[in-house]
This record gives C-alpha cells, sequence and structure tokens, in this order.
C-alpha cells in the first residue's frame, strides 16, 4: 500500500501561493513588476479595503494575445527565461512563471489584454483555481489584472490580514520601492477611487528627490545629499538624508541591486556604519541607496519573493556603499541649525521621524564657528555666542569631546612616553579584557601592558589624555568591550569624553576660542562622539518674533497682551 500520493493541483496552487502573496502588498508588487517588464509607461493601481477586496492593476504595455494569456496562468510558464544559463543573467523583475496562479488560486481572479495592433482583446476569469473562462472583450493596449476577495477560499490565510489601512500602507510602499528606480514611468495609486499617490514621469534627478520625499516623508526635503561610490566594478549612488532627520528603525534604508528592491543586513550596516555617531544612540537615518553589479555577478533567485539577492563580491558592496557615503558626509561641512522651517506631516507609507526644530540643513563650512564672537557661558555649561544669523549656544563638554575624538580616531595627537609608566589596579576580568584590546589601544596612542595579575602599567599616552583620571578610563573602557562592532571608534569615543571639560567647569576666553577654532577641523561639528548635539541657535527672526518686533519690515509691532 504506498502512502505517498501527487497533491491535486489546485492545493499545490494554493500552498505555492502561501510563499509568493501573503498579503495585498505582494500581489500589487508582482503585477506592477509584470506591467514594468512588458515596458509600460503609465500604471495605475486601485484599491478596495487597503487591497482586501481588490487590488487592481492597469498598464500600457504591449499586452497578450489569447494564447499567450491563457499560458500565463500556467505555474512555471514565462517569458523571462529560455535556456538554464538565463537564470544567471536576470535583467527582468519577474522570471519564475509564479505570480499569476497564485493569485488566481487564491482570489476571484480576472485578466483583461489586448496586444497594440489587436482588433480585439481577452478577458479571462478564474475563481480559486477553477475552470477557466476566456472570451473576445474591448480593451485598450495593454492589460489589466484585478484580484477580487483575497484569500477568500482561504480563511486561515485570510484571518492573518491586517486592518485596511496598514493593507493599504503596505501596497503604497510596494509602489514607491518599484518607482524609484523608475522615474520613466507614471504611477498612480488610488483607495475607493481616491488619490492616495501620484508620481509623474519626468527627469531623473527631479523625479528621485521628489519620490523619496513620497518614501521617506517631506522632512527630507532639503536635506538629501547626492553620493557615489565604487569598489571592485560595484557601483553605489543615491541619496542620504541629513542626519538631523531621524528616524525609530533602519526600516528607511531603502536597498536596490539593479534597480530591484531588497532587504540585505549587511549592506544596511554599511549604511549605518557610514552615518555612524551623526546618529544619538537608538536612532537610525534614512538612505536611498542604489547598487549597479554585473548580471553575471548577482543571483536573485534566492528568496520566494525575490526580495533577497546573493553577490559574488558582497565586501565590494558594502565598500562602494561605505566610502560613497563617508565622503559626502564628511566633505568640509558641518551641520547647523538654521531659521525654522515649516513643518509638513510624512505620507502614510514612511514612518514619522524626529527632527529637531530649528530643523537643520548642511552649511559649507567657512571658518563658521570661528567667526562666531564669544559672549560668556551659561550655567558653565553652554558657551554663548553671536553668530550671522542670531544667537548660538555651544555645549562646551560635547564640543570639545567632538575634537578630541576626530584627533584620537584619526590620530593626530601626538604620543607622549611617561617618563614613569603609569600603574593602574584593575580586576583580573578587567585585565583581561584590557590585554584583549590592547591592539587598538595602541592605535589610540595609549601603550598598555599587563603588569602582575591585577594591574597594567601605561606606558605613553596621547596629548589629549594626559590629564585624564587613567583608573576610571581603564575600569570604563573594560565595561564597554563586549560586543563592540567597531572597537577603535567606540574606544575613542569613550577616551575622548574623558579627556574634556566638564559641564561647570570655568574656562578662559582663550580656552574657548581655542576650542572654537578646532571646531572648524572637525569632519562633523555639530555633534559629539555620542551623537549629542553640539550646537543650537536661535535665528534673529525668532527673537524678534519673541519681541513682537516684525523682523521682515523692522517695524515695531505692538507686543501681545499680558494677562
Amino acid at each position: 500500500m504506498t502512502h505517498i500520493q501527487l497533491l491535486p493541483e489546485t492545493l499545490r496552487n494554493q500552498i505555492a501561493a502561501g510563499e509568493v502573496i501573503e498579503r495585498p502588498a505582494a500581489v500589487v508588487k508582482e503585477l506592477v513588476e509584470n506591467a514594468l517588464d512588458a515596458g509600460a509607461t503609465r500604471v495605475e493601481v486601485d484599491l478596495l479595503d487597503g487591497g482586501r477586496r481588490l487590488v487592481s492593476v492597469r498598464d500600457d504595455g504591449t499586452g497578450m494575445g489569447r494564447e499567450d494569456a491563457l499560458l500565463s496562468l500556467q505555474r512555471h510558464a514565462t517569458s523571462k527565461l529560455k535556456t538554464k544559463e538565463d537564470l544567471f543573467a536576470i535583467a527582468s523583475y519577474g522570471f519564475r512563471g509564479e505570480a499569476l496562479p497564485s493569485m488566481a488560486a487564491v482570489s476571484r481572479f480576472t485578466l483583461l489584454t489586448s496586444e497594440p495592433d489587436a482588433v480585439t482583446g481577452t478577458r479571462i476569469e478564474v475563481d480559486a483555481g477553477a475552470a477557466q473562462k476566456a472570451e473576445d472583450a474591448g480593451a485598450p493596449p495593454g492589460t489589466t489584472v484585478e484580484v477580487r476577495d483575497l484569500f477568500w477560499n482561504v480563511p486561515a490565510r485570510r484571518k492573518f490580514l491586517k486592518r485596511a489601512a496598514a493593507e493599504q500602507a503596505q501596497c503604497v510602499e510596494a509602489v514607491l520601492r518599484l518607482a524609484i528606480p523608475r522615474p520613466d514611468v507614471h504611477f498612480t495609486v488610488r483607495e475607493n477611487g481616491r488619490a492616495l499617490v501620484q508620481l509623474p514621469a519626468g527627469e531623473k534627478r527631479d523625479v528621485l528627490e521628489r519620490r523619496a520625499e513620497e518614501a521617506l516623508g517631506r522632512e527630507v526635503r532639503g536635506n538629501l545629499l547626492r553620493f557615489e561610490g565604487e569598489s571592485r566594478g560595484i557601483r553605489a549612488h543615491g541619496l542620504a538624508v541629513s542626519p538631523t532627520v531621524e528616524y525609530s528603525s533602519a526600516r528607511n534604508v531603502w536597498l536596490f541591486v539593479n534597480g530591484r528592491a531588497i532587504r540585505d543586513r549587511s549592506l544596511t550596516h554599511a549604511v549605518l556604519r557610514a552615518y555612524g555617531e551623526l546618529m544619538p544612540h537608538g536612532r537610525y537615518p534614512g538612505a536611498i541607496v542604489f547598487l549597479a553589479v554585473p548580471p553575471g555577478e548577482v543571483d536573485v533567485n534566492v528568496h520566494p519573493a525575490k526580495a533577497e539577492v546573493r553577490l559574488a563580491d558582497p565586501r565590494a558592496a558594502w565598500d562602494a556603499i561605505y566610502s560613497g557615503l563617508t565622503r559626502v558626509l564628511s566633505r568640509s561641512s558641518t551641520w547647523l541649525p538654521p531659521p525654522t522651517a515649516p513643518y509638513s506631516p510624512p505620507r502614510v507609507v514612511a514612518e514619522q521621524p524626529a527632527v529637531y526644530q530649528p530643523q537643520p540643513q548642511l552649511v559649507p563650512r567657512s571658518g563658521y564657528f570661528h567667526g562666531l564672537r564669544y559672549l560668556g557661558q551659561l550655567h558653565r555649561t553652554y558657551l554663548v555666542c553671536e553668530g550671522p544669523r542670531g544667537l548660538v549656544l555651544i555645549d562646551q563638554h560635547a564640543a570639545h569631546e567632538r575634537v578630541n575624538y576626530q584627533r584620537l580616531r584619526n590620530r593626530t595627537q601626538p604620543v607622549q612616553p611617561l617618563l614613569v609608566p603609569h600603574v593602574v589596579e584593575l580586576s583580573v576580568a578587567a585585565v583581561e579584557k584590557i590585554a584583549a584590546v590592547r591592539d587598538e589601544l595602541a592605535g589610540l596612542g595609549i601603550d598598555v601592558e599587563r603588569f602582575g595579575e591585577n594591574s597594567v602599567a601605561v606606558k605613553t599616552l596621547p596629548r589629549a589624555l594626559t590629564g585624564a583620571n587613567l583608573s576610571a578610563l581603564l575600569a570604563d573602557l573594560t565595561e564597554r568591550t563586549d560586543a563592540l562592532k567597531d572597537r577603535h571608534d567606540a574606544l575613542a569615543a569613550r577616551a575622548a569624553c574623558h579627556a574634556s571639560v566638564r559641564a561647570h567647569d570655568a574656562l578662559a576666553p582663550g580656552e574657548v576660542q581655542a576650542l572654537l577654532d578646532a571646531l572648524d577641523e572637525t569632519d562633523y561639528g555639530a555633534r559629539c562622539a555620542h551623537g549629542r548635539p553640539v550646537v543650537a541657535e536661535l535665528n534673529t527672526a525668532e527673537i524678534e518674533k519673541r519681541f513682537g518686533r516684525d523682523y521682515e519690515s523692522h517695524s515695531h509691532a505692538a507686543p501681545p497682551e499680558t494677562l
């Protein structure tokens, strides 16, 4: 008696649909990809109930004849691949021939299509994978696919769908991920006839920035930097969002390989690493990153939803992203706060970022800090200065830490041998940890060696650390060396903190001026090594407003009534 049997075709299709079509957004993604592969210049997406009741995608692409239309609903029928060699040089979005039959197996499915010169088009209806109904129909050139009542025949899957608003947001994001690398195509998304997103086609540079605003939030307007990097034949380019626009997760780092939206932890890490200490702890940057990889060096057939790829040289891709971003983020510029900008909420698909007010922008460095007129200290913690645009406050500890961190990290501090090594007593475990990071410490100019079972001897120090409490510094470093991804930078940040002036320290005017001059020499003058702001600015317009003055005309406006 046999126990193994072939599953019915309908059940096989439903199982396969679970891998490819898990929610309405997956339907949108697959259908829009088909439209782009068909050469569409206009794609219209209509939703009902967030796509749970209806997903309709219409395009003006090449369309299909009757025979091709019927074949397209057969599993593994595709026009994208001819031989096995084609699988390793895929230039299209789709290639497996699974999407349409998977949708038809779990919905009430309609396909309407016509070739450009055809006298009549073809209409095919499929109900949950049941017998097809094909007939002639009037249709404009292109293809329209309607997927109604998704998972109506698979209630166990349908109950996992989220509320309409959540599913709608996922559908819009799916379109944006396909629209960002295709400025030549006009995209429209509607819900029950109401336009959610209109993305006109146009010149590549302008379209990319407008679509970035739709994807990442309107706060990125005026806060986008173009970058480009290259490593071993792999080119990275795209838009970096100002580090002054922050998010609570890394989901606003959008990655594309040869125009295909992907997820990749390593490449996302390259972006996060490039921003480094620009972002406060627990906050994340936004970026749109395009990778151009030779087709033969990327495998796109590694994930059911084609959301991941395998690169032949992942390190080169990482380096291309990292080098391009670090170059533009540190290019002779400082992040400083300009006059207050109006706030507009992000699109529904974008996570709402935290934005410092006044909202910062990139200001070219031209001796900004050196040009400030020092007025005095506030609570012996903040340096009060007059700047070209108003009042400037500088956190003296954060500013000094930024300067020391840069000098330690870049190894520009002279190293001074100690006439007599300084012996520091630590626990046995702490001595082991110091020994584990001895090379990194040496790279900072701190030469440490074991001195007995529970102590170490410090033999050299960089000039910035000559006044630091070495016992406290080494004890602090041993607590923070576990699970550090980049110990050199982390150790430099901790050492810089210990070497810096503190809040409530009195500073002489000469010391203040030396600190301001040094800030102009840093890569990122507006944040300390731990991501805290160094500088805040209250512009003249805001000051005038607070005192009831008309900044535009310099007239004396009547002050508001006081109670």
